[in-house]
């Protein structure tokens, strides 16, 4: 599966970089060449929510009592929201900077 690219419109970005883009890394498009970034207004609130569910989850695990089945919650949680992340997050392309820049 291949997602569009924000600048060619072709379908030159992986499902892999996709998922890369929301660890705050950058690709580039198959295409055009053209170096893109995930949006970081939209990264921003993503990236909050994995430390909420990280710290409520440890919170129940250590101070509750509540055992092993936090653990597999935490679980869920991360697969459920790195896969709003990659179906949600849109990619912008990164402007350059330098004489080259275009």
């Amino acid at each position: 599966m291949k997602y569009p690219c924000p600048k060619c419109e072709q379908p030159g970005i992986s499902l892999k970089n996709k998922y890369r883009l929301g660890y705050m890394q950058d690709t580039h498009c198959e295409h055009c060449d053209a170096r893109i970034s995930a949006n970081p207004w939209f990264l921003v609130p993503f990236s909050l929510i994995y430390m909420w569910a990280l710290a409520i989850c440890a919170f129940l695990y250590m101070f509750e009592g509540a055992g092993a089945m936090v653990i597999v919650y935490a679980v869920g949680a991360w697969l459920l929201i790195d896969a709003l992340n990659v179906m949600l997050i849109p990619m912008k392309e990164m402007g350059g900077y330098g004489p080259n820049a275009t």
